[in-house]
């Protein structure tokens, strides 16, 4: 048996966007899980967080917002956040601290 030729199971990650979805009723949050993934319900404020894959954000988007039970759609900014923090040196934001409390 060839160990390298069993392995070439092929697994590709997609990378995926987290949509905002308000609702008017919470009744119609079962819906949601023929969009994407289903992450977070909360029934106090009436929205829902799933996530799709990024190439079918705008289809997504469009599909949902014609739906009547839909107040807004948005997209969520995680993704930027993470590429803009993940550039910056950790130990900077320690050292600027620091220097903020020395006399």
């Amino acid at each position: 048996m060839n160990d390298e030729g069993d392995l070439n199971l092929a697994f590709k990650v997609q990378s995926s966007i987290g949509l905002i979805v308000y609702l008017h009723s919470f009744r119609y949050v079962r819906n949601l899980r023929n969009f994407g993934r289903l992450y977070y319900v909360s029934k106090h404020m009436r929205y829902a967080i799933i996530y799709v894959d990024m190439d079918d954000e705008e289809t997504t988007i469009k599909k949902l917002d014609a739906l009547n039970y839909v107040k807004q759609v948005v997209p969520s900014r995680l993704n930027e956040l993470v590429d803009e923090v993940r550039g910056k040196d950790p130990t900077a934001l320690d050292e600027a601290f620091d220097e903020d409390f020395s006399d």
